[in-house]
């Protein structure tokens, strides 16, 4: 796909030099992500296109195309700046940022990201393509590039939870028809895909016939199961975390995008992986879910592209990794790069060891400097933003206990344990528990919390208890309707009490989380797009993020980030066990577990 320029022969007779350019960025340090070179260049910009780049001779102070510009052209002395491409964010869930699309834009753009490839298959399983809907129809407009993948797993583990959408075959094929929809997004089904679930067939069928690009998601796949799934149409992957995993896939010519997400920061051991010097063709770099206060204070692709530098990559080739990669991979051909018939989105930075961006220009236009957007864009207002996506009856005490057989006094029931910290990997345990008052009495374990998942969509009245271990939680009870991917309602707890207030006040917040403890309401997100964002700037969002935080920090869960060790309780793709709103997965096996051990 080339992005197309308004006047095709226009923008022609601007590279003669026959029609004046509109913009001339002068005297830069011109970083080719074709040719990985560095070289002092002149460009030409015409109606948001790069028409013509000129190399600077060493012996003169300006290039043919400066000393002859029209006196119709902008010039801006870019002061011996290095000249990068926009960045372009090979995978992200802008949901995970807790903004709206525009929002997530003001943020993000003036680091440096012009181009963004999302899935929104979070918002997908809250409003199925009415929620897809919103996300393009949000970013229209927008001074970057918003380019979508139809969410491919709604619900992503179908067998063993329910969420407020269902995405087959013809949904996938109305969706690849619109506009800035590159093609199919993560396919977490992995084992669908291996041993040809109709779903999984249906849908990969229809993304082959259209020729699109097709994500994957596999973790720790290998050997033949790696080739049956590359076979049947994935082509990357981005839950890579070891140096080995990575080769297998980048051998196998599965593209490799490496992460570094707010929870999962791969780079540090896929980085020192890569052969000294060289840097395949497969391989590109992506943030997946980057909380907001991290976009805040940390950045964006900026961000991941210091941190592939600080681990032993080249510059020349993070960026490009961060650029020219991620666009060819998704089939943009005109995207990623400094040359002439591309789109003219750039940053200017002062360091090329570790690039910040002091300019940002998207199609031709200056965006951002210093970090500050150049002008406030309008946004477009939505029927979304004020639509209730809870529907629970109100919850008592009750709902957080979990009733005991009448035949003994004694139990042992399976239970998910965190093995260590900052982790979404868990493990099945067992756990001997008694019972008090009919119900069991998990109070009076050690690091044993209850999990309870409601379904919160339409006509649905699925719930789940079951327990955690070594969580972390020590008092309270913290409440997330961001819950992977089903985004049910998911409360953890010390007792049932707290469990209620946080609960209510989610629900009446329409989406968010919160943190109570003591009877007491202590914490609150409020998220009621969807129950997944707020439609606030980050500046009104970060300050309640920290907020919950440190609450839940205080409550005992020291992870650093905590948020998405809530949001994955339910995440039923990531090994090894998890609770969704049908009760206990054997993620692995795929297969439900029995609260009780029999």
């Amino acid at each position: 796909m080339r992005i197309k320029p308004g006047n095709r022969r226009k923008l022609i007779e601007a590279a003669l030099g026959e029609r004046p350019l509109d913009l001339l960025i002068t005297n830069i340090q011109l970083v080719n992500v074709l040719t990985e070179e560095i070289y002092p260049a002149d460009i030409g910009i015409f109606e948001g296109f790069i028409a013509h780049v000129e190399t600077r001779k060493k012996k003169k102070n300006s290039s043919e195309m400066a000393a002859g510009a029209h006196k119709e052209t902008d010039i801006f002395d870019g002061h011996q700046l290095y000249a990068l491409p926009g960045l372009i964010d090979s995978h992200v869930h802008i949901e995970s940022s807790l903004m709206t699309p525009d929002n997530f834009a003001e943020s993000v753009l003036p680091r440096g990201t012009t181009t963004v490839i999302t899935d929104p298959h979070e918002i997908a399983n809250v409003l199925g393509m009415e929620g897809v809907e919103y996300m393009l129809e949000k970013s229209i407009d927008l001074p970057m590039n918003q380019f979508v993948l139809a969410p491919s797993c709604i619900p992503s583990a179908p067998d063993f939870e329910q969420s407020g959408a269902y995405f087959g075959r013809d949904e996938i094929k109305t969706l690849l028809q619109k506009d800035r929809v590159l093609g199919l997004a993560e396919v977490m089904d992995y084992p669908g895909v291996i041993f040809g679930s109709e779903r999984m067939r249906s849908i990969l069928d229809i993304a082959l016939q259209k020729d699109v690009f097709i994500q994957g998601h596999s973790p720790g796949l290998s050997g033949r199961k790696l080739s049956a799934y590359l076979c049947a149409g994935p082509e990357s992957d981005h839950e890579i975390t070891e140096a080995d995993e990575m080769w297998e896939k980048l051998r196998a010519g599965m593209t490799v995008d490496a992460r570094e997400s707010s929870i999962s920061q791969d780079l540090a051991r896929l980085i020192p992986g890569l052969k000294q010097g060289k840097l395949p063709l497969n391989f590109t770099l992506c943030t997946d879910d980057r909380e907001p206060d991290d976009l805040l204070e940390e950045g964006q692709m900026d961000h991941v592209v210091r941190r592939a530098i600080d681990e032993g990559m080249q510059p020349l080739k993070a960026i490009k990794a961060a650029s020219y990669q991620s666009a060819r991979r998704v089939g943009l051909r005109n995207l990623g790069a400094l040359a002439p018939g591309f789109t003219a989105d750039l940053m200017l930075s002062e360091s090329i060891e570790a690039p910040e961006a002091e300019y940002v220009f998207f199609r031709g236009q200056l965006a951002a400097e210093k970090g500050e957007l150049k002008d406030k864009f309008s946004t477009r207002s939505s029927k979304i933003e004020k639509k209730n996506t809870i529907f629970l009856d109100k919850l008592k005490a009750d709902d957080f206990k979990v009733e005991a057989p009448a035949d003994r006094k004694e139990f042992k029931v399976h239970v998910i344990n965190y093995p260590k910290k900052d982790t979404l990997i868990t493990e099945l345990q067992t756990r001997e528990i008694t019972q008090k008052k009919g119900f069991l009495d998990y109070t009076a374990q050690k690091n044993l919390n209850l999990l309870s998942v409601f379904n919160r969509y339409p006509g649905n009245d699925n719930r789940a208890r079951g327990f955690i271990a070594n969580f972390g939680l020590k008092n309270g009870a913290v409440a997330s309707t961001v819950s992977h991917d089903c985004h049910n309602l998911t409360v953890a707890a010390v007792n049932p009490e707290d469990a209620v207030l946080a609960a209510e006040a989610v629900i009446s917040s329409g989406g968010g989380i919160a943190c109570a403890r003591n009877g007491q309401l202590e914490a609150l997100l409020e998220l009621p797009v969807a129950g997944l964002m707020s439609d606030k700037s980050i500046n009104y969002v970060v300050p309640q993020v920290k907020n919950v935080k440190q609450e839940l920090r205080t409550m005992g869960i020291k992870d650093k980030h905590p948020l998405l060790k809530i949001s994955t309780l339910t995440l039923a793709v990531i090994p090894e066990v998890k609770m969704t709103d049908r009760g206990l997965v054997d993620v692995n096996n795929q297969r439900f577990i029995p609260l009780f051990v029999e």
